[in-house]
Order: structure tokens, then C-alpha cells, then sequence
């Protein structure tokens, strides 16, 4: 059992259909949490988004279908002594995005604890999060190290500009695109494949040490990423041109602008974090799209999604130090009254 020594803030923003696959997160946070002496040390925040400005809850469900799903995992957590807050989001007007939630996050709490953990209900946290956490932090604090991000090992990514943050397991593996599944659908290595919690516990079990790296340029995904208190309230966040998609980039890009050649980032090579980007559960109980098998379809679906993807990826080639102007959520309500105009 690990005591800990620093205190942790653990945040998940769930989209209403998201919510079956939320059993799988918490399996994994109760699997870490049962590891630690002191769960006060942890407080764990769960975010359910039920607004309805992007997308319709299927009429042949209900808010309360959603609610008791939602409350199911929360009263797990609140079972093993950590500090749990639950929120509910019903705003049909005003959109709260990922990019919202994440930036909030981070100012909201990095005041009080020492790290802040970005949670996403697709994202399986291995069994070693805290001890793996605790041991870096021993050595940035004797090497005067404050402001950093930690990242565990990921599947194989799309290019071998990702190879500093690969598990070691997968470093030999070839990447394929999400179009062939004749490939990848057999394959643990890909990022495509839905992988369980107990396929993960097996890779980190061989793991008798932990292989650390330390890197000076920003490579990462925003499931399971650990930021250390000091680099938000050094001013590093998301900005307010990221919203539902690239909050991630975002992040990593203004990590690099503000700490330049000071930016650290700790690699836990042998301990694999989990992103199921490609899960079959990840997008249910939307209205109007029942009838479409993968989760890309849904997606692609929605008109005013597509929208929102344009316009966010051109923010993100808008960030640092240019002079282009960014797209803003008067912009994008301008264009979905195109596509609704009696939405209000």
C-alpha cells in the first residue's frame, strides 16, 4: 500500500453518450485508488454534460436512465473514502466543452492539490498511477524540477515522432490507418483496438522497475495526462479558442511557448495507459443515430459537429505568435442557427 504524499485532483467531463462506457473508467480508477493508504489524499471529480445543444437524447430514453447509469459509478467511488464532487450540466444554450471543463479544471483546483489528472471516459488509468506519480515526484523535487507533465506508456501512434511516449512493448509495431481493420482488429498494439482493463493489467504486471525517460518537448494525448500544479499556475492552460476538440494540442502548445527550452515531461515507458479512442460503446442513445453502426459514423453525422472540428482545428494553426483571428462560439452559434433555425 502506498502512502501518498502529494494530493491529487482527478477529473472526468462525461457526455450524456458517453455513458456506458463509464463502468470501464471507474474499474480502473478503483483498481489504482485500492493501492493507496490515504484516499483523502485523492479527490476525484465527475462532470456529466447533459446538454442538448450539439446533439438530442434519443426520445426512447430518459434523463433519469442517464442519471442513475451516472450516480451507479459515482457512489463506487465515494465507497473507497476518496473526495468525490459530482456536477450535472443541462445548459441547451450555452455549449460547456471538453476544452471548457479542462481549462476550469486546471484553475479550479491546481491551487489545492499537487497534480491535476485530465480523466475521459474511453481512458483506462493503470493499477501503478499513484506510485508511479509518487516516485517522480521524489526526484523532481531533489532535481528542482516543479514544473512538468507525466505520461505512461500509449499504444502505437501515428507516426515515430510518437515513439518518446510508446510503451516499450509496442515499439516495434507498425501503425495502421482506422479504414483497415483487417489489420488492427486483433492487434493490442493499435490505438483502434478496444483493449480491457485486464489485457492492460497484464502488459504493466511485467514491469518489475519502473523505466522513466525525461523529455524536453510536449508529446501527448489529453486521456490520463498528469500536469503538476506548478505548470498551471505558471499560466500554461487551454486557451478559450479550444473547445470541443485539439484541447489537447492546445495545452501542449502553449506548454512549449511559455516554458521553452525549461519544458520537462516524464515518460513512464513499462506502465501503459489505455485510450480506447475507437470503443463500440462510445456515442449511444443519440437521437437519429441508432441506425449507424461505428462511432465515426455518428460523428459524421452531425452537421454541426463538422462545423465545430473546422473550426476548432483552425484555431489551433491560429495559436502563438500570429495575428489571424480565431473563430469564436458567436460564430459558431451563428452557424448552427443555419442548420436550426429555430434552436434557442
Amino acid at each position: 500500500m502506498i502512502n501518498l504524499k502529494n494530493t491529487y485532483c482527478i477529473g472526468t467531463h462525461i457526455m450524456f453518450y458517453e455513458i456506458e462506457m463509464l463502468k470501464s473508467q471507474t474499474d480502473a480508477l478503483i483498481q489504482a485508488i485500492e493501492t493507496v493508504e490515504n484516499p483523502e489524499n485523492i479527490t476525484i471529480e465527475m462532470f456529466l454534460n447533459c446538454s442538448e445543444y450539439f446533439e438530442k437524447l434519443d426520445p426512447k430514453y430518459t434523463w433519469k436512465f442517464i442519471r442513475d447509469k451516472y450516480y451507479t459509478e459515482v457512489n463506487r467511488l465515494r465507497k473507497l473514502g476518496v473526495n468525490v464532487i459530482d456536477k450535472i450540466y443541462e445548459n441547451n444554450i450555452k455549449p460547456y466543452t471538453i476544452g471548457s471543463y479542462r481549462r476550469d479544471l486546471n484553475y479550479n483546483y491546481c491551487e489545492y492539490n499537487d497534480y491535476i489528472i485530465w480523466g475521459e471516459t474511453d481512458c483506462l488509468l493503470p493499477r501503478e498511477t499513484f506510485s508511479s506519480i509518487e516516485l517522480v515526484s521524489q526526484y523532481a523535487t531533489q532535481n528542482n524540477i516543479n514544473r512538468y507533465c507525466l505520461t505512461f506508456g500509449v499504444r502505437r501512434m501515428w507516426d515515430r515522432s510518437w515513439d518518446s511516449i510508446v510503451h516499450n512493448d509496442f515499439m516495434n509495431n507498425n501503425y495502421h490507418e482506422m479504414h483497415e481493420p483487417e489489420k488492427w482488429k486483433n492487434d493490442p498494439s493499435s490505438i483502434w483496438y478496444t483493449m480491457d482493463i485486464e489485457e492492460m493489467n497484464q502488459i504493466n504486471t511485467k514491469a518489475t522497475e519502473l523505466d522513466l525517460g525525461l523529455i524536453d518537448t510536449p508529446r501527448f494525448d489529453g486521456s490520463g495526462l498528469v500536469i503538476s500544479s506548478d505548470l498551471i499556475q505558471s499560466g500554461v492552460n487551454i486557451p478559450h479558442a479550444a473547445w470541443a476538440c485539439g484541447e489537447d494540442t492546445a495545452f501542449q502548445n502553449m506548454a512549449k511557448i511559455i516554458m521553452g527550452k525549461a519544458y520537462r515531461q516524464f515518460t513512464v515507458k513499462n506502465i501503459l495507459k489505455v485510450h480506447n479512442r475507437n470503443h463500440p460503446l462510445k456515442r449511444e442513445y443519440v437521437e437519429g443515430e441508432s441506425h449507424l453502426e461505428s462511432s465515426k459514423a455518428k460523428r459524421n453525422s452531425n452537421k454541426l459537429w463538422q462545423i465545430v472540428h473546422k473550426m476548432s482545428e483552425s484555431n489551433m494553426h491560429t495559436l502563438g505568435p500570429y495575428q489571424n483571428s480565431f473563430y469564436t462560439l458567436k460564430n459558431l452559434e451563428d452557424e448552427r442557427k443555419k442548420i436550426s433555425p429555430n434552436a434557442s
